[in-house]
């Protein structure tokens, strides 16, 4: 017969990624439209640390069908330059600053080049 203590050891090799898993973080996240309001998927979408660091690197993503991005970032204090950019529009650039644990939306229109 086995003798059983109550907890698994699966479940206490688990509980230090556990732990790791429920730190804070912070979300940057937007849309991209064209000037006719409408989404605008497949966009690039790039986040820069206004600051350099060796701790924060550049990210980039794509939107989505629904014109849609998101970043994960640690929840710490630091600002990010989020730059768009597609071929024949108009590029644009925001910064935005993360204080804590926390989510910004930011929503940007890109117009066509003249």
């Amino acid at each position: 017969m086995r003798k059983t203590t109550g907890i698994s050891r699966r479940l206490l090799l688990a509980l230090p990624f556990a732990a790791l898993s429920q730190q804070a973080y912070a979300l940057i996240a937007g849309s991209v439209f064209r000037e006719t309001g409408h989404a605008f998927p497949e966009v690039d979408v790039k986040l820069v640390p206004a600051q350099k660091s060796k701790r924060f690197k550049e990210q980039r993503v794509r939107t989505t069908p629904r014109g849609e991005f998101v970043f994960r970032l640690p929840a710490e204090p630091m600002e990010y330059e989020i730059s768009v950019a597609v071929s024949g529009y108009r590029p644009e650039a925001k910064r935005v600053k993360i204080v804590g644990d926390e989510r910004i939306d930011e929503s940007f229109l890109l117009e066509r080049a003249r």
